[in-house]
């Protein structure tokens, strides 16, 4: 399986009823969906009769207006992953820079585009937070794109803004692009810390992705935007992106992301006590590191050596518990596993019978 949440490969290959899985390897907030969204598809099933507005102009001003940024800066995509290859396939990179372990579809996006891909190791002593040494030094004008991801994915780890900036300014020197994908931005709380969302106007040379299929619990609405101030690159980017690549529900989520401020509200307020609690107890469980999260999502080592993170899928989803084998990750190897933070009650769950199998495995 290449990404979490693929519940559907599940209940063909294990014969398991999807609806009775606790899913802890797709990060979704466990709040559910928003309660506008709900009335919006309710109360206007008929629009699917039309064809959705192809521009979006709606769903752009409602961005626009929410994120406070320029609407004519701002370019859609069926989910962040459109908007990430939409991206590259503009820039066409011969030579990328991204970090290991990350998001898969970046390296998936570039070998498309044929580009020499560059790699920077993120390393388990550091709780694989970044080295910005490490990477400015591999800056230079054969490089054409670095690809960050903020929080990164699958390591819950944030880049300070003060260290983007050193990156970026690195990248204006050599006139190379930066793509930051922030499509779990929305679960950090200090924001301004980490985002460089409001800043994007002072560099043309800057990609921000954003993607609303996590915070608001929507990945089957397949919803995401990038912004960038570059004016060719986004004429150029919505000349040649697919059209209608929206569904009529995603085309009006701009009044959903407008009405939901307690959603919002709700959603940090779980996620603030139920990170420090959930975390605190899988470090109190033998057997396995957790590494520190900054968002809804928590890195896994196993440490016992006569188990991995297949073993434990496996044994996990006899109990219908399904979670994100992490081998396939560049830098990582079959012993770590991610787990996304859901609620008390279902993490108790988790919590009893990760301890369960885990004290069935010898050292």
């Amino acid at each position: 399986m290449t990404h979490g949440g693929n519940i559907f490969e599940i209940e063909r290959k294990e014969k398991l009823d999807r609806k009775t899985l606790l899913d802890y390897s797709a990060n979704i907030n466990p709040l559910g969906l928003p309660k506008s969204l709900k009335r919006i598809i309710q109360d206007r099933m008929e629009d699917l009769q039309y064809y959705p507005d192809i521009y979006y102009e709606d769903l752009k001003a409602a961005i626009s207006q929410y994120y406070s940024l320029i609407k004519e800066d701002i370019f859609v995509g069926n989910g962040a992953a459109q908007v990430i290859f939409d991206t590259i396939h503009r820039i066409k990179p011969q030579k990328s820079i991204i970090l290991a372990p990350t998001f898969s579809e970046y390296e998936k996006a570039l070998k498309s585009c044929e580009s020499t891909i560059v790699e920077v190791p993120l390393q388990e002593e550091d709780n694989f937070d970044l080295n910005i040494d490490a990477l400015i030094e591999k800056i230079d004008d054969t490089i054409d794109l670095v690809v960050l991801c903020n929080p990164n994915n699958p390591t819950s780890r944030l880049i300070e803004m003060q260290k983007i900036e050193k990156i970026l300014l690195k990248c204006q020197q050599h006139q190379v692009y930066l793509m930051i994908d922030e499509a779990f931005m929305d679960f950090v709380e200090d924001q301004p810390l980490y985002s460089m969302l409001p800043y994007y106007k002072k560099h043309k040379n800057i990609v921000i992705v954003r993607a609303f299929t996590k915070f608001y619990g929507v990945p089957g609405l397949r919803l995401g935007f990038g912004v960038c101030s570059d004016k060719t690159m986004i004429e150029e980017i919505n000349k040649n992106t697919l059209p209608w690549c929206l569904n009529t529900f995603a085309g009006y989520f701009g009044e959903v992301l407008l009405a939901e401020d307690n959603y919002v509200e709700a959603t940090h307020q779980w996620l603030r006590k139920e990170k420090r609690r959930f975390f605190k107890a899988l470090q109190n469980i033998e057997g396995i590191k957790a590494f520190p999260p900054s968002v809804n999502f928590i890195l896994i080592k196993i440490l016992k050596t006569d188990s991995n993170a297949h073993h434990l899928k496996e044994k996990l989803l006899q109990q219908k518990i399904l979670i994100r084998d992490c081998s396939n990750f560049t830098n990582l190897d079959d012993k770590f596993f991610r787990v996304a933070i859901k609620i008390p009650e279902q993490n108790n769950v988790f919590l009893k019978a990760l301890k369960k199998i885990l004290n069935e495995i010898s050292d």
